[in-house]
């Protein structure tokens, strides 16, 4: 498919350096692209979205339409090919693996226990529950509290108490040190500090996302002796 293409590009350059003026002129004006004036509409709004038009059609960006419309595209360098990925949130950048995630969960898992070891605090242990609203809420990629659907997460996930919650954002953190930077950063806030600390708590859910421009944690913790206010 490839080759075929190639030798019809091939043959049209080649008819064009051997047509009379006119025809050149003609396939090189049909070659040509100009910036487009008309206007774009996404879900009957106007948008900004930088567009060309080659011989009467306009032509836009695969990635810029996948930013638009909230499908990730990103060039995948051991297929060497373009990939789509229409449940995926636009980022430019192909997915981090599975596992590699999973092994940062589990180290600020090991690392938050380790702080409360070192507190004189009991450790936590993993809930299933809290750990899927945790990733649930990471993967929003929200920087700053949204208590209602943190809550109502935690109940759609099955967790059936109350609940502390940690949120750090951050930039220029590799995925492998990523559970410590966030650890870090709570360690030094003394609110968050708190809520990690706090000896009622006896359970544990972590989570994780990046795009192209930050990393988001979150942390629950679980206190049997309090309630979900949505509950």
């Amino acid at each position: 498919m490839k080759k075929t293409a190639f030798a019809l590009l091939a043959g049209v350059i080649l008819g064009v350096a051997l047509a009379p003026g006119s025809v050149v002129e003609a396939a090189e004006s049909f070659f040509k692209a100009y910036p487009s004036t008309h206007t774009i509409y996404l879900d009957g709004q106007e948008i900004e979205l930088e567009a060309y038009v080659i011989n009467g059609s306009n032509y836009v960006r695969l990635r810029d339409v996948g930013e638009a419309v909230g499908f990730n595209v990103y060039w995948d360098d051991t297929a060497g090919t373009v990939q789509i990925d229409s449940v995926a949130p636009y980022t430019g950048q192909p997915p981090v693996a599975a596992t590699e995630l999973d092994a940062v969960r589990q180290e600020m898992i090991r690392l938050v226990n380790q702080i409360r070891r070192e507190h004189g605090v009991r450790e936590l242990t993993v809930n299933d529950a809290l750990m899927a609203t945790a990733q649930e809420r990471a993967e929003t990629l929200y920087t700053y509290h949204r208590t209602r659907e943190e809550c109502e997460a935690a109940i759609a996930n099955g967790y059936p108490y109350g609940f502390g919650v940690n949120i750090t954002a951050f930039t220029g953190t590799a995925t492998t040190d990523a559970a410590q930077q966030a650890v870090t950063n709570w360690i030094n806030s003394p609110g968050h500090l708190q809520t990690m600390l706090n000896p009622d708590c006896d359970a544990i859910g972590v989570g994780i996302a990046e795009d192209q421009y930050k990393t988001v944690c979150y942390l629950y913790v679980g206190d049997p002796k309090s309630h979900n206010p949505y509950e």
